[in-house]
């Protein structure tokens, strides 16, 4: 899974779960181990807005996100379309507040026509949130998911993640 934070490392020397970066929440995590290059962190089981897009095998790998065609990119496209849920597009036009990381999963499977590559795009849901939901409307492809508590072993890094980053 890769985690992307908005704004860069915070000023700690003592490594201590944030609870905010830059003004937004951050999903809650405890530090199992801290590394010069990376942390081990634990992150309980929450709710998150996700958007899954597969990539074909056949299909071009673009992961240059600032190119001039920046908007037809799934990456951008799976971002605007959690953006708007948060930003009231849901059932109950309940306006959320972004949080970080924004989190891709990333795994690949075996079909008939080859390996595919599924990328499912993750927005914490707030914390005030957490009971109560909204549900996505019928027609966006957004879905609510309550991931497992996991394992993540976390590099930071300025920039965007592109596919040597994180293989």
């Amino acid at each position: 899974m890769v985690f992307s934070w908005i704004f860069g490392a915070s000023e700690a020397t003592e490594p201590t779960p944030e609870t905010q970066r830059g003004g937004y929440e951050c999903a809650p995590y405890t530090i199992l181990e801290n590394h010069p290059q990376y942390q081990v962190r634990n992150y309980p089981s929450r709710k998150w807005a996700t958007v899954l897009h597969e990539k074909h095998q056949h299909q071009a790998n673009n992961d240059m996100p600032m190119s001039k065609e920046w908007k037809q990119q799934p990456q951008n496209k799976s971002f605007m379309k959690l953006f708007g849920y948060i930003t009231g597009a849901n059932e109950t036009g309940s306006k959320m507040s972004m949080t970080v990381p924004v989190s891709t999963k990333v795994t690949t499977e075996e079909e008939d026509g080859g390996t595919v590559m599924k990328e499912e795009m993750g927005f914490y849901v707030p914390t005030e949130h957490q009971e109560t939901t909204p549900t996505p409307k019928a027609d966006q492809e957004v879905k609510v998911v309550t991931r497992p508590e996991m394992v993540a072993y976390v590099r930071e890094f300025g920039g965007f993640a592109k596919d040597k980053d994180w293989q």
